[in-house]
């Protein structure tokens, strides 16, 4: 039972799973191992002597050596071509995969027959007799949702800054505020202070104002 050279290319590896036999991995070895037992058992030395009468005839203990060793080869090389083709294939990890959905399946039901209230569960539509905008959707949802996670940590982020910024605005206004209104009583109380003094008096205050201004001046 040689391996054909001109075998498919291996499929793309799923991901993960434990490499030890799950029960469709196990029942599928003791499968192919009562099927190898059954048909060595059929090779008898009985039936291999009637291929060789003549050998069989004069040294049967050589045929019966001969016999035990092609059956003991043959069955020790179906079993290591069918260990690696298990091997190249990925079959155990394929079959381990497909045990772990089908039990998370079942998880799945129980859980929605124990949470249903009222009548049968409500089976889900198969997936493929589901539209393809459908499945599509279905595929991105994670990505989506994910996404929009991330949209809204940034959204809050921003009405977070915004917050802050708009109560510095606020404290700064009112403080150009109290300025302002500084400013207008010193300008208010000038004012006052001017309407109180006489014109004699005026005119003696600009003539101090213009003397010190020409003694502030720097020299020619």
């Amino acid at each position: 039972m040689a391996v054909a050279a001109s075998r498919s290319p291996s499929p793309v590896s799923a991901p993960p799973v434990a490499a030890t036999p799950g029960p469709r991995a196990a029942t599928l070895s003791k499968l192919y191992n009562d099927a190898i037992t059954h048909t060595l058992k059929s090779c008898s030395y009985e039936n291999f002597a009637a291929c060789f009468p003549t050998t069989a005839r004069h040294v049967p203990e050589a045929l019966e050596g001969l016999h035990k060793d092609f059956v003991e080869g043959l069955g020790d090389n179906c079993k290591r071509e069918f260990e690696e083709i298990l091997k190249e294939r990925n079959v155990v990890s394929a079959l381990n995969d497909l045990d772990r959905l089908v039990e998370e399946a079942r998880k799945r039901r129980a859980r929605a027959q124990a949470e249903a209230k009222v009548g049968a569960v409500q089976i889900p539509n198969p997936p493929h007799t589901m539209p393809a905008r459908s499945l599509y959707l279905a595929h991105l949802n994670p990505n989506l949702q994910e996404r929009q996670t991330q949209l809204q940590n940034q959204l809050q982020r921003l009405q977070s800054d915004n917050a802050e910024l708009l109560k510095k605005l606020v404290a700064q206004r009112e403080e150009m505020n109290q300025v302002v209104g500084s400013v207008e009583k010193v300008v208010q109380d000038i004012s006052t202070s001017l309407e109180t003094i006489s014109p004699q008096e005026m005119q003696a205050l600009s003539k101090s104002t213009v003397d010190l201004d020409v003694e502030m001046r720097p020299a020619d």
